[in-house]
């Protein structure tokens, strides 16, 4: 029986060592992990969380994932395209090495051939008669691998870049009474922001003037220059001027005269008066008096008469 373990282990470690010779990268071996056996080369089998990686790329961090990955969270085409979303990036040497994913593997955000290259050396030595059936193996295989991963990221824009992108994409003039506003987008970010232009008002100017009179209120039109917008501001009446009293008609002996008081600036008449007639008697009383003196002298001379007649 020791016989028969001794000839199945020399078997496998012939195998392996063929692999080696023919200069092959793959490194084909068995290793135990915590959730079972794992195949290395990228032949893991269906992980246990694959439907949840969405939701981990959206809210962990690489290291969060790949600590889920060594918990054989994830099987194999999940873990690459992972790599091929652009996360754990710096750990795809450790994958491979591990095993999660091929050696060959390349993520599909790499720039070049040349920008994930993986070198591998495999020295194996094994015993020099390969009919070592026999006899005890006396020297275990020995694999070297290195491996060098260069990945090209483009640089984020600096705060002074992001600062200098803004340029105006918009303008609306402002009004006499409306505002304005001016539209800038980062060209960089594609954010927007809005700067306000504050209404200009009314710009008047007279236009019209109705002058205002004695009695009559006057306006003064105003008009805006920009828009025409109008509007009047009233002009009080200034009221009458009072000048001198003048003598339009002459009072006679019997009869009154008239005065007159007419405003200075328009010459409306304000007042009217009457001038007292010369002669103390009106005209009525002298002729009654005049009358009477005749009648007198009538009746005088009459009796004066018929005293002559009689004697």
């Amino acid at each position: 029986m020791k016989n028969k373990l001794k000839l199945v282990v020399a078997a496998l470690l012939i195998c392996v060592a063929a692999i080696g010779v023919n200069g092959t990268s793959i490194n084909y071996g068995v290793r135990v992990h915590n959730e079972g056996i794992v195949i290395d080369g990228g032949e893991k089998t269906v992980g246990r969380n694959d439907a949840d990686y969405k939701g981990m790329e959206k809210y962990c961090t690489d290291e969060e994932i790949y600590s889920c990955i060594e918990d054989a969270y994830f099987s194999t085409p999940v873990i690459e395209q992972i790599l091929n979303d652009g996360r754990c990036l710096a750990y795809v040497d450790q994958l491979k090495a591990e095993g999660w994913i091929p050696q060959d593997f390349t993520p599909a955000g790499s720039k070049s051939s040349n920008s994930n290259t993986t070198q591998s050396e495999t020295k194996t030595e094994t015993p020099a008669d390969n009919q070592a059936a026999s006899s005890e193996t006396k020297e275990q295989p020995k694999t070297e691998t290195k491996t060098e991963t260069k990945t090209e990221t483009k640089a984020e824009p600096t705060q002074e870049e992001i600062d200098a992108a803004w340029e105006e994409t918009e303008r609306t003039e402002a009004t006499c009474t409306e505002d304005g506003k001016i539209v800038y987008t980062n060209s960089i970010t594609g954010d927007t922001k809005e700067e306000p232009l504050p209404a200009t008002g009314h710009d008047y100017e007279v236009t019209d003037t109705a002058e205002a009179t004695c009695t009559e209120d006057g306006a003064n039109t105003y008009t805006c220059k920009v828009c025409g917008d109008t509007y009047e501001e009233a002009i009080p009446a200034t009221g009458h001027t009072e000048g001198e009293w003048t003598v339009t008609k002459e009072a006679g002996l019997f009869s009154a005269g008239e005065k007159t008081l007419a405003c200075e600036k328009c010459g409306e008449v304000l007042k009217t008066e009457s001038i007292q007639q010369k002669c103390p008697l009106s005209l009525t009383a002298v002729i009654g008096i005049a009358v009477c003196i005749i009648l007198v002298m009538a009746i005088v001379i009459m009796a004066v008469v018929k005293r002559r007649k009689r004697q």
